[in-house]
């Protein structure tokens, strides 16, 4: 056989040195063969892979061609993890591993080089390339692997850290807060994982975002996930092995090269060289992610501090204070102890969970206010305020530059009314004044009213006003309101508003209609109707088996998901590690749902959130 193969290699050469001395002597444009798609291949290691009873310092691995090594200390990892980074260096074509510490005895440990390993010329990647090594008689065979998503929106979390802790360490929960795991490996683009090399155990599975790059689970902001139930390792693991040479191909080979003609050299050989490349250096290797395997996913939260604390007291804008809190704080009192003149209008609002409150008010009445936030007995602060608005940059508006009300409105796609609704519109601030004018031009199919709008407030606040007209889904509207029609409480007014609607027809829009049967104990569960990209756009809570109904939706494909809500907060509740809860479940539909105008979806299928 090693005869064989060397007699083609030394052919090769010679007919390789008669083709170059050819094209010496006939100028000719050069001929290049096919882009080298190949990674780079190991040829040789001291000591060998998968080998016992290692005593040494030192790790050598040989490549058939020359290599770069990226970011070896972020994405070469060692299990178990080591107090010091051993020196990861380059050496012609050979990387050399020296480590800076004694090795654990009868210990396992392997050695990921994730996606460092790229070859010099055309950066073909050797991805997740594996060496274990054994200090002790055995190598440890196992393995576990998964993946790890973000809890609410189910996306792969890459570069996530994956450690194991052995379950029979002592204080286990504690271990990742102030200790380095047995075993580490990261996440793919996919989200997934595979920990190699394991001792038969079981172990606690934990993830983390590392903020502070020292593995352990120290910072507030830090993301984690963790499995509330110890796994034990199974899945036996396989490195990458070399592909045996093809005898029968390298005798074909070889009676290529006995019967090359001189005359068709330069093809000949370019092909010649290219199947010798694939017979001599092809790998089969084993997937690093055994599909088997990959029973186990994490979900990757941040824990939420249950401190009820003010984040934020600030004059966001001209005329607008606005307070954060971290929690929901309807019990929350925000006052002054100072009088205030009736031309001041302060008008108070607050988001539908009462974690944040705004106060609105007419500028340039009061330079200065002073106001008191206090929450039971954990926030009570007292501070003064500049009620002068300073735009980002420092700059000051010029006096003669008002900027105008914003205004949107309930219409749908091309201007559709829901059937039965009025037209309402939103202001960006409290409306305190309001007269339409004889100029307003209300129209109806081809006929034209003046002076004929009638707009109501529908809420406390003035935020939003409806049009008092009845419609018919057989005609249609239009209507211009001149400027300066309606005044917010920080002197804004209207521009001219122009608008053409309608009522929805039936074959404009589509209903969905699905029966969804809550988990058995579950308080409630909300369902949700987003956009492709996720954006929630409509939502309602059910507690019992019944049918859901979201109505009245453009032509779009949308999506269903369902949250869980153990604890009955009508959102989506994360985890915390620190008192071993995991954050809610978040259950997506099958299939993205396709609306088509004038068609309904009406799911025959149960979605039973029981089999999840």
């Amino acid at each position: 056989m090693i005869r064989r193969l060397k007699h083609i290699f030394i052919a090769t050469s010679l007919l390789l040195t008669a083709f170059l001395a050819q094209r010496c002597a006939n100028a000719v444009a050069p001929t290049g063969g096919p882009k080298d798609e190949r990674p780079p291949v190991v040829v040789e290691t001291l000591p060998e892979n998968r080998s016992t009873n290692f005593i040494g310092k030192k790790i050598e691995i040989t490549f058939d061609e020359y290599i770069t090594l990226e970011n070896a200390n972020q994405n070469v990892l060692i299990s178990p993890p080591l107090n010091e980074k051993p020196d990861i260096k380059l050496k012609n074509k050979t990387v050399v591993i020296k480590f800076k510490e004694d090795l654990a005895s009868n210990t396992t440990y392997t050695i990921n080089f994730g996606s460092s390993i790229k070859d010099l010329h055309e950066g073909n990647l050797f991805k997740d390339y594996v060496f274990s090594f054994s200090t002790g008689d055995v190598i440890d065979t196992l393995s576990i692997a998964g993946k790890v998503l973000n809890a609410e929106s189910k996306k792969p979390v890459e570069d996530a850290y994956v450690s194991l802790y052995a379950a029979d360490r002592d204080n286990l929960d504690s271990l990742p807060l102030t200790t380095k795991p047995n075993y580490i490996t990261k996440t793919d683009k996919e989200g997934k994982f595979s920990l190699n090399g394991l001792a038969d155990k079981k172990y606690l599975v934990f993830a983390l975002k590392d903020v502070n790059s020292n593995l352990y689970f120290d910072q507030p902001n830090e993301e984690v996930a963790f499995l509330d139930t110890l796994v034990p390792a199974s899945y036996p693991w396989t490195p990458p092995k070399p592909q045996p040479l093809d005898t029968t191909a390298i005798d074909s080979l070889a009676m290529q090269v006995d019967t090359l003609a001189m005359d068709t050299l330069p093809n000949q050989l370019d092909t010649l060289v290219n199947s010798m490349d694939s017979v001599v250096f092809e790998t089969k290797t084993t997937k690093v992610y055994d599909q088997n395997a990959l029973n186990l996913t994490l979900y990757m939260f941040t824990e939420v501090d249950s401190t009820q604390v003010l984040l934020e007291k600030k004059l966001v804008e001209e005329g607008l204070l606005r307070f954060v809190f971290r929690h929901p704080a309807k019990e929350a009192v925000i006052m002054t102890h100072e009088m205030l003149p009736d031309t001041f209008n302060l008008v108070t609002m607050h988001s539908a969970d009462y974690d944040t409150v705004w106060w609105h008010f007419t500028p340039n009445v009061k330079d200065s206010l002073w106001v008191q936030v206090k929450y039971d007995t954990l926030i009570n602060d007292s501070s003064r305020y500049s009620l002068k608005f300073k735009e980002p940059g420092g700059n000051r508006r010029r006096k003669h530059e008002v900027e105008k009300l914003k205004v949107s409105n309930n219409l749908l796609g091309r201007g559709g009314l829901i059937p039965g609704n009025d037209l309402i519109l939103k202001f960006s601030e409290p409306i305190v004044e309001y007269q339409m004018r004889d100029s307003a031009v209300f129209k109806r199919d081809t006929t034209v009213y003046y002076g004929k709008l009638a707009f109501e407030p529908i809420d406390e606040q003035g935020m939003k006003y409806r049009l008092t007209t009845p419609f018919s889904a057989d005609s249609s509207y239009s209507f211009e309101i001149p400027d300066s029609v309606f005044w917010g409480i920080r002197g804004r007014t209207n521009d001219v508003i122009k608008t053409d609607f309608h009522v929805l027809k039936d074959d404009e829009y589509g209903n969905i209609y699905i029966t969804i049967v809550p988990p058995e104990g579950m308080k409630q569960v909300v369902v949700q109707l987003t956009d492709e990209s996720g954006k929630v756009l409509k939502t309602q809570l059910i507690s019992k088996k019944e049918e859901v109904m979201f109505e009245y939706l453009m032509p779009a494909k949308y999506k269903l998901r369902a949250i869980l809500d153990a604890d009955g907060n009508g959102k989506w509740s994360t985890g915390n590690y620190h008192r071993h809860s995991l954050p809610e479940t978040v259950l997506e539909y099958k299939d993205a749902l396709e609306i088509k105008a004038g068609w309904d979806i009406d799911l025959e299928d149960v979605w039973d959130l029981n089999q999840k």
